[in-house]
């Protein structure tokens, strides 16, 4: 009969967590990690609301802007039928 084969001891699985045994997160830390979560949502909903209405701005203002360039910086200054009328 063979003798029987030794095999290499397994390791113990760390703890997860902040190096404690259990595991657990300490309330302080959720409220935190709540907080944060919390700040990101915001943030993500005032960029998202900040970009869609600067699309909007850049949408309607950029003729209203050329028409404003235009009569600025003309030297015989149109009034602003001529610079509407297509003529």
């Amino acid at each position: 009969m063979a003798p029987p084969t030794r095999s290499s001891p397994k390791p113990k699985p760390k703890p997860r967590g902040l190096g404690r045994k259990g595991g657990t997160v300490p309330p302080a830390s959720r409220a935190e990690a709540a907080a944060a979560r919390r700040s990101a949502r915001e943030w993500e909903l005032w960029s998202t609301w900040a970009l869609n209405t600067a699309k909007v701005v850049a949408h309607y203002g950029f003729v209203p802007l050329v028409i404003a360039v235009g009569v600025v910086k003309s030297d015989p200054r149109p009034s602003l039928f001529q610079l509407l009328t297509p003529v």
